[in-house]
């Protein structure tokens, strides 16, 4: 083992927050390949040993351990995530398979299901132990452990074949995104924008040594167009252009859609089900497809009419003949702006990033007593920061942040756990967000950024809370559709004139935001949501359709179920270039294939929560945030979803909260 290997070695096994400029360095991605490979023979050495102990010396402490193979490739995978260059993606293509191989090796061992079961029969568990034995022994139950040789072997192909083809969907979507550069010359239609976009578009032009102002397919882009340029022709062809991402030629995704749909239908009947919604949500709270299809066509029932009365509001305000997905953007702003006097661009100047993210950490120590430490430590970019987490002066976990934009990042924003908790290890959690960073001086936040940094934030303090000393009960193991629930309960922190007075402070005056407009934002809490649920709701039913309703036969096919469900969802009028599919990397190559209902289904529970501060006329509430952290956050896994939700209410979830609080009844 040369010099690199032992170095590495050495900064696994140590339980501090680690030496990622180290790690990710060109001396450790050259060597990473060779290292992999070592820890992926330890393991294999390691798994033929356990195999082999006698049933009489089963116990659970043989099922509990650190594995440094998972800790190193997932390092080497969030590295992929936020600055996935050749080199990396290389690392992650060439070893993946194996990776893979070795799971199935493990998934699908007769001996080792055997030994779970042993220890579940032979053992004075506690309650947690035989939770994760049992939940251990169900999985390999669903993956029918019991299944003939040959069909066990066409199950490990799949998941080998799903694993390659997620991981070509995401570069695909990356790729032809970070090819993508739209200039705009004619500074008048951009007169409307705010100065930090327009300095910013300016910068990355400069960066590009090009004239005029650069848009690339960033959501900062997106937004910036669809809300304030003022030429629709502009604002249709950017909108278009971005619907054509990964759609054709050497970065399409739509022949892989197809392959990975019809590799998890094939798996999905392999192990007994009718199709992959029935398999994925097996480990959920829903029961079936067809119960959140009817959950999901009340809520379009009752938010259609909320949602033609905003658009129609917009259509007789400016007095338009109709309206298109890229015209909405646009109208909404200026008719808050002009209507109702609230201007966006002012209330970004109140949203300070620095400030926003000292606020955030204050409201989450007036909840649960979080205290945040800054480290000093270096890191892969120079944007990362570091944080020692504790509460009541006990350690909970590391915690860095990397919050902004880059065109090697995944788009959109993401929670994640890079090392669980096991005997003396220390946890570290990551949030990563794709913010625009401002070219010169202090960086700007719209409210729509404000709560997706509280909403990553949301998930992080689940996995710090979590008290259970097993890593398999922590937060991010809860069923997938009851994880969304602390993530989307915090950003109600955010919105909230209490909250907000803990971080919204001018960006020149420090001044808070003035009595007026925060009338305006209650007044206007509510505007959109009627369309909001029904793109969540086309999402969702995208997603379920394609996983439940059996597999288009073409390309075709696939392209018009997606319209056809736009259509049936939507009460907006969409252009003819529409394809979200191509890129929809949460259910491609991500955790919520079967599941993107899991948003809305989350948020369903999650007003009844908050509807339980409200109540109590404080939302610090102590009695309702101890309440909260102790039957639900720090909770972690150690019951079912549905149980957690009883011992904080004593009755099951009902949908009123919801309506209410979005207006639709």
């Amino acid at each position: 083992m040369n010099a690199v290997n032992q170095k590495v070695q050495k900064a696994l096994s140590n339980t501090d927050f680690p030496d990622l400029k180290f790690l990710y360095s060109p001396e450790v991605l050259a060597q990473a390949p060779k290292i992999l490979e070592e820890l992926l023979e330890e393991e294999k050495a390691d798994f033929e040993n356990k195999l082999k102990i006698k049933d009489e010396d089963i116990s659970f402490e043989i099922f509990e351990d650190f594995s440094k193979l998972d800790y190193f490739f997932g390092l080497l995978e969030h590295y992929q995530w936020v600055h996935n260059d050749d080199i990396i993606r290389k690392i992650i293509e060439d070893f993946e398979p194996k990776y893979v191989d070795f799971g199935n090796e493990v998934s699908y061992s007769k001996r080792y299901y055997d030994m779970l079961k042993i220890c579940l029969e032979n053992n004075n568990l506690d309650q947690q132990q035989a939770r994760i034995i049992s939940k251990s022994i169900e999985s390999f139950d669903v993956r029918w452990i019991s299944l003939p040789q040959d069909d066990q072997e066409e199950l490990k192909k799949i998941n080998k074949e799903l694993s390659e083809l997620s991981q070509k969907f995401s570069n695909n979507v990356l790729d032809s995104k970070k090819e993508f550069e739209y200039i705009i010359t004619d500074k008048n239609i951009l007169s409307e924008m705010p100065n930090d976009d327009i300095d910013a578009a300016v910068h990355r032009a400069k960066e590009k040594k090009k004239e005029g102002y650069l848009f690339d397919a960033s959501q900062w882009s997106y937004m910036s167009i669809m809300k304030y340029c003022s030429d629709q022709n502009v604002r249709k062809d950017f909108y278009d252009s971005r619907n054509t991402f990964a759609t054709s030629g050497k970065h399409n995704n739509k022949a892989l859609i197809l392959k990975i749909l019809t590799a998890r239908d094939k798996k999905a009947k392999l192990l007994g089900f009718d199709n992959y919604a029935g398999l994925s949500l097996k480990f959920k709270m829903a029961e079936s497809p067809e119960q959140i299809i009817n959950l999901f066509a009340q809520l379009s029932e009752k938010a259609k009419p909320k949602s033609k009365q905003e658009l129609d509001e917009i259509r007789e305000y400016f007095k338009l003949d109709d309206l298109k997905l890229w015209d909405t953007g646009y109208y909404a702003r200026k008719l808050k702006e002009e209507k109702y006097s609230l201007d966006d661009k002012q209330l970004k100047k109140y949203f300070e990033f620095e400030s926003v993210l000292t606020g955030m950490f204050t409201i989450i120590n007036k909840l649960y007593w979080i205290e945040m430490k800054k480290l000093e430590v270096e890191s892969y970019n120079q944007d990362v920061s570091v944080y020692e987490v504790s509460q009541n002066g006990k350690f909970l976990s590391y915690f860095f942040t990397d919050y902004f934009y880059n065109e090697l990042k995944r788009p959109w924003a993401w929670a994640n756990i890079l090392r669980e908790k096991y005997e003396n290890n220390k946890k570290i959690i990551v949030n990563v967000c794709n913010f625009q960073k401002a070219a010169d001086g202090k960086t700007l936040l719209t409210l729509s950024d404000v709560e997706t940094m509280f909403h990553e934030f949301g998930h992080a303090t689940h996995e710090m809370l979590s008290c259970s000393t097993h890593s398999e009960l922590s937060g991010f193991h809860v069923e997938w559709d009851f994880v969304e629930l602390p993530s989307q309960l915090l950003e109600n922190w955010c919105r909230d004139r209490q909250g907000m007075s803990l971080f919204a402070k001018h960006v020149d005056t420090g001044e808070s935001v003035p009595e007026e407009m925060l009338e305006k934002l209650e007044l206007l809490d509510n505007f959109g949501t009627g369309e909001f649920i029904l793109a969540q709701n086309t999402y969702a039913m995208m997603d379920m359709g394609l996983h439940s309703q059996g597999i288009p036969s073409s390309e075709e096919a696939l392209d018009n179920f997606v319209i056809k469900n736009y259509d049936i969802n939507s009460s907006l009028s969409r252009g003819d270039v529409y394809s979200p599919h191509t890129t929809f990397t949460h259910i491609f190559d991500g955790w919520y294939a079967a599941g993107y209902y899991s948003y809305m289904w989350a948020e369903i529970i999650e007003k009844e929560v908050w509807k339980a501060f409200k109540d109590s006329w404080d939302i610090f509430s102590p009695e309702v945030s101890e309440k909260f952290l102790r039957d639900i956050l720090s909770a972690g896994t150690t019951k079912k979803a549905s149980e957690l939700f009883r011992d904080f209410f004593w009755r099951d979830v009902r949908i009123d909260a919801f309506l209410n609080e979005k207006g639709l009844i």
